[in-house]
């Protein structure tokens, strides 16, 4: 689903090599989940540039902050998504762009998406007497 985004090919055809990047070593036996967590948004946040180094906080209260902010992100992220773009989380504009977006809703699943996430150009959107279905319903 998602091999093309606002013109740039996506990472998905990209074949990875192994490395290795230093980080702060864990202080307890609990936390190894929120250090692999932040380590994957740290890395999503970063690209298309591969981070050298992980610095995180392992104190006590940095990690149960941590804890609680990704709960609470968790929490908001599975509040209805009808008025979000299934495909990158966002409402009305797309980022960096001051185009209003233009959407289409899966005949299957209902979720909406933004057509130009999808990269498909004007002549691709079907009429709104054509139904239309995601990769997911696709299938």
């Amino acid at each position: 689903m998602r091999r093309n985004r606002l013109g740039k090919e996506d990472w998905v055809n990209i074949k990875w090599q192994p490395g290795q990047i230093t980080h702060t070593c864990q202080k307890d036996g609990n936390s190894c989940g929120i250090f692999v967590m932040q380590m994957a948004k740290m890395t999503v946040m970063e690209l298309p540039n591969i981070p050298q180094h992980f610095r995180i906080n392992s104190s006590k209260q940095s990690m149960e902050k941590l804890r609680r902010n990704m709960a609470e992100d968790i929490l908001k992220q599975s509040v209805s998504k009808d008025e979000l773009c299934s495909f990158c989380g966002i409402e009305d504009h797309l980022p960096k762009t001051d185009v209003d977006a233009v959407w289409i809703q899966c005949g299957t699943c209902s979720r909406w998406f933004h057509t130009l996430c999808l990269g498909m150009t004007a002549a691709q959107i079907p009429s709104k007497d054509t139904p239309w279905y995601c990769v997911l319903c696709n299938t």
